[in-house]
């Protein structure tokens, strides 16, 4: 019997064909599935140098690669990176600036001051790690002038003007003037003009208008402070910690919506158990009782479901929602007496020192006596939330997160990098 092969459209292919057309519907519906996982982790992040949802761009490259970008920070992207579990590097913040290893200072001064001031603060500069334009080295016998200018000036990350009563004024000098103004006006350079023995007042109106710092190569803190200056060293203090009355966002908690953690911290409480569907509970209530707008609950309750932290009523007429076990594992250590990561591997080291291969729920907690279900619970959601048990769940095990457990390679290796 002859077998016919088809495609999606019903047209007679060879087999050739036919397992191809699979293998690129599987590439196809795995690349969506990723690319609705990175969008759902995007989500339920706010970039903490904002505060806000940032745009994440997820584009197909190939047939089997994602590119993402977002125009959120580069911390951003490096929590959206963490939290995808994959490389450093993976997703591009638009706002990452490239990084200019060393500073290019193009150094235009009066010819009259070259030996004098140019050549000296040239020469200092280059000692601390500054590369630095300066035309008499640069300009070679029968170069052209303006072709090496043009080079310099178009490579340089600083332009410097030595200000003195020799250059202001020369037309060369405030040619390059105007060069390095329009250089630094469209974000190519920094301006720094440098007075040496003129001051303000004698500056044109355009220099005036900006910072032209005084300098005396003799004073050697005024040249470290340049130097710092073009190495882009702040002079702004370190900034110390808020005093203890300001309430912090804990730690591990700045990429949540300042609404998500207030919710995420009302139904921690709340629970009794620790399980899912504890509580079970109203949008209304839940605004009455933080004294939010029943729109800013809802928004919360979005960024939590879409990170699967919480499920809402699928009834159309029900503004019912309840937590997961992974909102437990996510917030009970910042608001709880208790850190649930340590518990898990109490628990965890229990199980492998006791050579237990299997154990029900209840027996496990009598080896814990001063915990209550709520803080086992937060335990062993942990371990079932990062698969480091198989958990077993049966229909009837309240007050437990689940019935049993059984351990697997990933526990034994749990407890060898934690125990």
């Amino acid at each position: 019997m002859a077998v016919e092969f088809r495609d999606g459209s019903g047209r007679k292919v060879s087999i050739d064909k036919f397992f191809d057309n699979i293998r690129d519907k599987a590439v196809e519906l795995a690349m969506t599935h990723l690319e609705k996982r990175a969008r759902d982790a995007a989500s339920a992040l706010i970039d903490p140098e904002t505060g806000k949802h940032s745009v994440v761009f997820v584009r197909t490259k190939g047939e089997a690669q994602l590119v993402m970008s977002t125009k959120g920070s580069p911390v951003y992207a490096r929590e959206l990176e963490r939290r995808l579990g994959v490389e450093r590097g993976m997703v591009r913040s638009m706002m990452d600036k490239p990084k200019v290893e060393t500073p290019i200072v193009y150094l235009a001064h009066g010819s009259p001051d070259h030996k004098t001031l140019a050549r000296p603060l040239a020469e200092r500069l280059m000692q601390n790690g500054i590369e630095v334009w300066l035309d008499a080295w640069e300009i070679g016998s029968g170069d052209s002038v303006r072709q090496k200018m043009d080079q310099g000036l178009g490579n340089c990350t600083h332009f410097v003007v030595l200000l003195t009563p020799t250059s202001i004024g020369r037309p060369w000098v405030e040619t390059e003037i105007d060069v390095g103004f329009v250089r630094a006006v469209e974000g190519h350079s920094k301006f720094i003009g440098l007075r040496i023995g003129v001051g303000v007042s004698q500056l044109s109106p355009f220099l005036q208008s900006r910072r032209c710092p005084e300098l005396d190569l003799s004073d050697t803190a005024a040249v470290d402070e340049l130097i710092a200056e073009l190495h882009g060293i702040s002079r702004k203090p370190p900034r110390g910690s808020s005093p203890r009355y300001v309430k912090a966002v804990p730690a591990g908690l700045q990429f949540w919506a300042p609404g998500a953690i207030a919710v995420a911290e009302y139904l921690v409480r709340k629970s009794k158990q620790g399980t899912k569907f504890d509580p079970q509970i109203h949008v209304s209530q839940v605004a009455e009782a933080l004294g939010f707008p029943e729109g800013d609950v809802r928004l919360a309750i979005l960024d939590l479901s879409e990170a699967g932290l919480v499920e809402e009523s699928a009834t159309i007429d029900s503004e019912a929602f309840w937590p997961t076990p992974g909102l437990f594992v996510e917030f009970d250590r910042h608001f709880l007496d208790f850190d649930n990561e340590q518990d898990a591997i109490a628990v965890a080291n229990w199980v492998i020192s006791n050579g237990a291969r299997s154990i029900k729920i209840d027996d496990l907690s009598k080896n814990f006596p001063d915990w209550l279900p709520r803080r086992m619970n937060s335990a062993l959601s942990f371990l079932e939330e990062g698969a480091l048990i198989q958990a077993q769940h049966i229909l009837d095990q309240k007050p437990w997160a689940m019935h049993s457990l059984t351990v697997t390679d990933r526990t034994r290796r749990f407890v060898r990098d934690h125990g």
